[in-house]
């Protein structure tokens, strides 16, 4: 379960500009709002480098956090 929620998270992130500037500007407000897990949030948190600066949606398809 804690996989999905990453996974759903990421893939939100990646489709979404507004997302991925607000994760930008306010990650702990934005990890706090989703209501994850302590340890789903330590594991978003390492994430935010890569997704809040990962380019625009309409860039090619961030697949690397595809497992």
């Amino acid at each position: 379960m804690e996989e999905q929620q990453i996974k759903d998270f990421v893939h939100r992130v990646s489709s979404d500009d507004i997302l991925r500037k607000e994760l930008a500007q306010d990650p702990d407000g934005v990890i706090m709002r989703e209501g994850f897990s302590p340890r789903v949030n330590q594991i978003v948190a390492r994430l935010v480098p890569h997704l809040a600066f990962g380019g625009s949606s309409s860039s090619k398809p961030a697949g690397w956090w595809i497992a």
